[in-house]
């Protein structure tokens, strides 16, 4: 028990601390800079829009996304097969993410309509 209090009392020393630096620092004129979160993008990231074109799964575990990109979260996996709707892409087709909905309840679940991104050389 004694462990679990004394790290417990230095989980709050550290937060005081970093506290103590962030408040020194926002003082002394200084800015902060945070890191965007990997939340939900919608079609904000496209750089090509497209009108909608239907596009079935090439590959079976294709990841959709809320994001262009592996450090957003994966909302389910997307099968071969899978019915999906491109609206518009990050970039030129190779190398780019789609974002879409889904025309079907999917292989493993994933609802009509939802909405997402996927790799778009896993769409055929």
């Amino acid at each position: 028990m004694n462990y679990l209090i004394m790290g417990g009392g230095r989980v709050k020393i550290k937060r005081k601390a970093s506290m103590v630096v962030l408040s020194a620092a926002l003082m002394l004129g200084g800015s902060v800079a945070l890191a965007p979160s990997a939340s939900a993008v919608g079609s904000s990231a496209c750089q090509f829009n497209s009108p909608d074109v239907n596009f079935k799964v090439s590959t079976s575990g294709a990841r959709f996304r809320t994001g262009p990109g592996k450090r957003y979260r994966a909302i389910g996996t997307l099968y071969r097969g899978d019915s999906f709707r491109y609206f518009c892409r990050t970039r030129g087709f190779e190398n780019s993410w789609s974002y879409g909905k889904i025309l079907k309840r999917t292989t493993t679940g994933i609802p009509a309509g939802t909405r997402g991104w996927v790799y778009s050389k896993y769409l055929d």
